[in-house]
């Protein structure tokens, strides 16, 4: 199954609403893992357990969340990226490395936006996590899985 804006959504939802910000970069990167976890390559999810790093990797990058909002989440998505990158052969078998998706650099300025359209329409929770998952999922297409090159391998092929 491919990555879908209405998984975000979903998992973002589902997130406890609390004040204390360790708790809150720990929902927003479990709902991410949530998301994230369906990326496929060639129909082959990612496997399980393998995102670990990667995950580990956001919440220590997304600290200042309360304050710094779209930058933080942005930031760590960008570290969660990157973990994949590196450890693409034990997310997706086979394959070299990854390419993360060209358009993570644009997560701060997606969400930003919506952050404020959300809070001046008082939406309520499934509309507003509807309207943040619809900004950020273009920002997480276009990423790349290295395989061995032809005629042994099958080259680069899309994360979906």
């Amino acid at each position: 199954m491919p990555l879908v804006p209405t998984a975000l959504a979903s998992a973002m939802e589902a997130m406890a609403p609390t004040d204390q910000e360790p708790t809150a970069i720990q929902n927003f990167a479990d709902a991410w893992e949530t998301y994230f976890k369906d990326a496929s390559v060639m129909g082959a999810p990612t496997v399980p357990g393998s995102l670990a790093g990667a995950k580990s990797a956001m919440i220590g990058a997304m600290t200042g969340l309360s304050t710094a909002g779209a930058a933080a989440i942005s930031a760590g998505i960008t570290a969660f990226w990157g973990v994949v990158a590196g450890a693409s052969a034990s997310i997706w078998p086979g394959t070299l490395a990854a390419i993360p998706a060209p358009g993570i650099g644009g997560v701060a300025a997606a969400i930003t936006p919506v952050f404020a359209a959300n809070t001046a329409g008082k939406l309520e929770i499934g509309p507003a996590m509807q309207a943040i998952a619809a900004a950020i999922h273009p920002t997480q297409l276009g990423g790349i899985a290295n395989f061995p090159p032809p005629p042994g391998g099958l080259g680069p092929q899309p994360i979906l």
